[in-house]
């Protein structure tokens, strides 16, 4: 299928949009579920949506399905039992989540938890909004492949996962530029609409990229941003854990301890402390070499002790940084 076909059958009025548009409105207490009202923040939500109707679809793989929003129909306040993607292919999509008002804009995507209140305004005719449901083992498939327990993402799709955390979370991605998100529904699309015996795989491997190309440009938007996303005390945590393992201690490790990805990690370290994660483990390693010198330690001993197997890299740093030789800085000591 040609993308000039797939935009065509997106903008197709079904009969029940026309309907809509010519002022019908849909009885939406036909599609509560009135056995389950969950309280949230003191008011009743609705659930809409049927899970085991929801997840099967032809052409996507068990777990996965993607629906087109119907124009001209605003949704009431509502939550799902499954988790939920957003995805405005073209236009604007009007929305309130957790009680604030939320515009999408043409190749934005809205990822939204479970018990995430939200409700979506009228769609014009050129409003195209999609719906991507999914299911925990899918997710939890989906992340094994793709992302690791770092980022922002990644960690909001692992508490989708878990039963005993709060699942009212939500996060927007502003990714209007992306050419990756909008290829990737694209062709999501075309095997939804035209699938083959190999559709359902396809699909599979596009979603996970999807949520790769999602937790890059996240993360990349936040470190654009001038206020300070990494706050005082997990700078004091970062510094903290350096300094404890800084023999030995990795970005990847420290990304980990953080529950931060490592690019991420080291990014925010250089705008908040002015060094790379490197220079930081350097200083660190140095500062406890010295100390041992102090102690009396031969420079040998103390670059072992803190983790330089090159002595001649251990003593170029050392020279850098105080001026002298491990020797010489030992010779300055009283006797």
């Amino acid at each position: 299928m040609d993308i000039a076909r797939l935009d065509n059958l997106l903008l197709e009025l079904t009969d029940s949009e026309r309907a809509y548009r010519a002022g019908a409105r849909y009885d939406w207490c036909d599609a509560f579920d009135w056995d389950f009202q969950p309280e949230i923040d003191d008011n009743h939500v609705h659930k809409i949506g049927n899970r085991m109707r929801a997840l099967h679809q032809k052409g996507m793989p068990e777990g996965l399905s993607i629906v087109r929003n119907s124009r001209f129909n605003p949704v009431p306040e509502h939550v799902h039992d499954y988790v939920e993607i957003s995805y405005v292919y073209c236009g604007n999509a009007p929305q309130i989540v957790n009680g604030a008002q939320l515009t999408l804009a043409q190749n934005e995507v809205l990822l939204l938890d479970a018990a995430c209140p939200h409700a979506i305004g009228e769609l014009g005719e050129h409003d195209i909004m999609l719906s991507i449901v999914i299911s925990r083992p899918m997710l939890r498939r989906s992340l094994d492949q793709s992302l690791s327990s770092a980022g922002t993402v990644s960690r909001f799709l692992l508490n989708a996962l878990n039963d005993e955390t709060d699942h009212r979370g939500h996060v927007h991605f502003r990714t209007g530029g992306s050419r990756r998100v909008r290829r990737y529904m694209q062709e999501m699309l075309c095997e939804l609409l035209e699938p083959t015996a190999a559709s359902p795989q396809i699909a599979s491997r596009l979603f996970e990229l999807l949520l790769v190309e999602l937790m890059q440009s996240y993360e990349a938007a936040l470190l654009q941003t001038d206020a300070p996303a990494l706050p005082s005390a997990q700078v004091a945590a970062a510094m903290s854990y350096i300094e404890r393992h800084a023999c030995d201690c990795t970005l990847d490790d420290l990304a980990h301890h953080l529950h931060l990805s490592p690019n991420y990690a080291s990014a925010l370290l250089k705008r908040q402390t002015g060094r790379t994660f490197m220079q930081l483990v350097q200083e660190s390693r140095l500062t406890r070499a010295a100390a041992l010198l102090d102690t009396g330690a031969t420079a040998e001993a103390a670059a072992r002790e803190v983790g330089y197997a090159n002595m001649s890299f251990f003593y170029k740093k050392f020279a850098e940084r105080y001026g002298c030789t491990p020797a010489a800085y030992r010779r300055r000591l009283p006797r």
